[in-house]
């Protein structure tokens, strides 16, 4: 366990990590181009979503290239002191969807995603653990400019969609693959651990 403590200056320039409100833009960080069909396919095999929805694990976690994660970090400091930001999530353990899905939950704003297929099964581009990438929100009006920071440090500033209404809504290639309410999915993220240890007796029993 690493704890880290810092100094913020002024609270003003600071970012939620939760989306603030409907009709702002999403936008997806990333330091890197994403892998190629192999590649991607080796490193989902560490992913959250290989461990417990397929029960098995292979190939090896994705690359972290620390030069390219401090690049990432710099432009988004820059970004949200320059105030462009409403929230910021990072991409971590469950990939894109998750880091989408916890950015809608407390404040129970949904969204509406469209991602391209990249050739990959939906899968990878929903639960692939990639590093170096944050998930934005931010008013539309800031969107030329948020990409005008990332292309000045070299970073990639994709924009996924937008947030609004109580669904979560996310598509690859026109094809919808996510369709839920924000009720819904905060039911299960929130019940998992209490379902979890609901289940321990009769796990213990059949021991």
């Amino acid at each position: 366990m690493i704890g880290v403590v810092g100094l913020l200056e002024d609270v003003h320039k600071t970012a939620k990590m939760h989306f603030a409100k409907a009709g702002r833009k999403i936008v997806l960080l990333r330091a890197s181009e994403p892998g190629d069909a192999v590649d991607a396919e080796l490193e989902f095999g560490s992913s959250e979503y290989a461990k417990e929805i397929l029960g098995a694990l292979w190939g090896y976690p994705p690359e972290l290239d620390i030069e390219k994660e401090a690049t990432l970090q710099r432009a988004l400091v820059a970004i949200i002191r320059a105030g462009l930001v409403e929230s910021a999530h990072d991409c971590a353990d469950g990939g894109l969807a998750v880091a989408l899905v916890e950015s809608a939950l407390p404040g129970g704003v949904g969204l509406s995603v469209r991602l391209p297929g990249q050739q990959l099964a939906p899968e990878f581009l929903l639960f692939g653990e990639d590093a170096s990438r944050v998930v934005l929100s931010c008013d539309p009006i800031h969107l030329p400019r948020i990409k005008q920071v990332a292309e000045e440090y070299g970073v990639f500033a994709d924009v996924l969609g937008e947030t609004g209404s109580d669904r979560a809504e996310i598509s690859v290639d026109g094809q919808a693959v996510i369709s839920a309410s924000v009720q819904e999915l905060r039911d299960a993220y929130e019940g998992a651990l209490e379902r979890a240890l609901r289940a321990e007796p009769g796990v213990a029993a059949a021991d």
